[in-house]
């Protein structure tokens, strides 16, 4: 199906696809059109097409391996969109679909949050973090997420039960243990999370390196390839998967996977009143680069959204 765009969002993955991080698993020839996430309508659909129709106000998030998003028309798989929320806009609708869909399968599959955990998020002001602590609180689970002091009044509405000054206090033993820990921030700082997990707990982690097998059906590749790519992983993810052994819990890599299925249950959520959607600022499709050092900054709180057409 071919979609006329109204608002792309931008994310952190927007920047490393562009500096070429990437490469190696899913090597593309420059220029290429970036941009992950959307919303939209519909202006022509295939013939076996039988979902949505043109005129049809969608979302969606893209072929992980052709990006394609941030452009005025996308053509993509009727199965990676789904009807817009009914409770939004375009540009709060465009800023859903990769932050939603990835908090949305952590939690749900990753984590496997019950109404018993202790759960921590690290990053709790990102798109990610937000979304994560609004469905991890609705499922009852104890949330402890880091973020700035001017963070907190939000995730507290959200549902955090704790919200950490990540400025002024590390997360270390003096907090206790989880059952679950989701980090969002990656670095240095795993080590440090790695000694928090309880037995039989899981550490789910999109920011550091890729555990082996998390990206390979991710991007098409050659066999060799991929036997490459899975043993430079399996050795450079050698230490935090050895320390989750002797731990006795789980340590993996998320690498979220596109879902119109997953995106209409995310827009059940957004109309019942369960996931609001922050938007911290929007840009004009012709100050793109803008937007996309906005994102750099690591500062903003909520969704970065470039409006590709003027009226929306």
């Amino acid at each position: 199906m071919v979609v006329d765009t109204r608002a792309v969002g931008l994310n952190p993955i927007d920047i490393l696809q562009r500096s070429g991080t990437f490469r190696f698993a899913n090597p593309v020839r420059f220029p290429v059109v970036p941009g992950n996430e959307f919303s939209g309508v519909v202006t022509a659909v295939g013939s076996r097409v039988d979902t949505l129709s043109v005129g049809d106000a969608v979302f969606g998030r893209t072929n992980k391996a052709r990006l394609g998003a941030l452009a005025e028309k996308v053509a993509i798989e009727a199965d990676l969109v789904a009807l817009m929320p009914r409770t939004l806009d375009f540009t709060a609708a465009g800023a859903v679909p990769l932050a939603g869909t990835t908090a949305l399968q952590a939690i749900r599959d990753a984590l496997a949050i019950q109404a018993d955990d202790r759960l921590l998020i690290t990053g709790g002001s990102s798109m990610v973090g937000m979304f994560a602590t609004a469905l991890a609180a609705r499922a009852g689970a104890h949330v402890v997420t880091t973020a700035s002091a001017s963070s907190e009044p939000l995730l507290r509405s959200l549902g955090a039960a704790e919200v950490i000054d990540y400025r002024s206090q590390r997360v270390d033993a003096t907090h206790g243990q989880f059952t679950r820990i989701f980090d969002l921030v990656g670095g240095p700082q795993l080590t440090g999370l790695l000694e928090l997990v309880s037995p039989g707990g899981r550490l789910v982690t999109i920011t550091s390196t890729p555990t082996p097998g998390s990206i390979r059906h991710d991007y098409p590749m050659p066999a060799w390839r991929a036997a490459a790519l899975e043993t430079a992983l399996w050795l450079a993810t050698l230490g935090p998967r050895r320390r989750a052994r002797a731990g006795a819990f789980t340590y993996r890599f998320l690498s979220m996977r596109p879902s119109g299925h997953d995106l209409r249950e995310l827009g059940r959520l957004i109309d019942n009143g369960t996931l609001p959607v922050k938007i911290d600022s929007t840009y004009r499709f012709d100050h793109a680069a803008q937007a996309f050092a906005r994102v750099e900054t690591r500062r903003a709180k909520g969704k970065v959204v470039v409006l590709t057409d003027p009226a929306t």
